[in-house]
């Protein structure tokens, strides 16, 4: 749902608990790195205040350094999708939406800073980056030439829009889930190239189950930032 910053989103408060650590053999180690970043999905229920909060109070116990990572940019492949929006006017909306989500949570990370330094950065930075494209392309022909990990891709995609399309013709659905792999692709260009400047370890409020697959060795021709990548997925109980 839309990212909302308003009364009702907050009165509960959230505990963060480690739903997987990938790979599982560090499950009692993530935590010897000072760094990691946090993703953030816009227009995602688990990033309202309260949730936020609850994902802030645990990283500040383990990490002294955060970077914030926003989804911005490619987050205009899932409104081009589901809001069938042109490919301008979706990053013009993504780019806002990005915006919108520092200014309204300023408060909420400010509250966290005595004990952790949060930075935040926008996948749009990132993307301009020296060693983005090289990690896309790579990415990109990966998927197109090894049927195990485009198989992955595209069923995290399916899983995703199942929930989200109801109704929507099979023609449709493989349009959407096409585009799912695109965004996963360019995401994981992302997180690969904050991997390659030190953050090793990445904190998420939920699964990611093909970037998780490439962190357990399943995946062994995957671009070895991400397969040296810690994925820490966390599970957010209300209290």
């Amino acid at each position: 749902m839309p990212f909302n910053a308003s009364g009702s989103t907050t009165r509960t408060r959230y505990k963060a608990e480690i739903q997987q650590v990938s790979p599982p053999s560090r499950r009692q180690s993530y935590d010897e790195h000072d760094r990691c970043f946090l993703g953030v999905s816009l227009e995602n229920s688990n990033f309202t205040p309260g949730k936020l909060a609850g994902m802030l109070v645990w990283i500040s116990r383990r990490f002294s350094d955060c970077t914030v990572l926003i989804g911005d940019s490619i987050h205009r492949i899932t409104l081009e999708s589901t809001r069938s929006l042109s490919g301008e006017a979706a990053l013009t909306e993504a780019i806002r939406l990005g915006d919108e989500f520092v200014e309204n949570t300023r408060e909420v990370f400010a509250s966290r800073r005595e004990n952790t330094s949060f930075t935040f950065l926008r996948c749009s930075d990132v993307q301009q980056w020296d060693g983005y494209g090289g990690h896309h392309r790579y990415l990109r022909k990966y998927y197109e030439t090894d049927a195990e990990f485009r198989e992955s891709v595209d069923s995290f995609g399916r899983a995703y829009h199942g929930k989200r399309s109801i109704g929507v013709d099979a023609t449709e659905m493989d349009r959407r889930v096409s585009r799912s792999s695109d965004y996963f692709l360019e995401e994981f260009a992302v997180f690969a190239c904050l991997e390659e400047r030190g953050i090793p370890v990445m904190v998420y409020p939920g699964s990611f189950s093909t970037l998780a697959e490439i962190a357990a060795g399943r995946h062994p021709d995957a671009p070895e930032e991400l397969r040296r990548l810690i994925v820490v997925s966390l599970h957010l109980k209300g209290r």
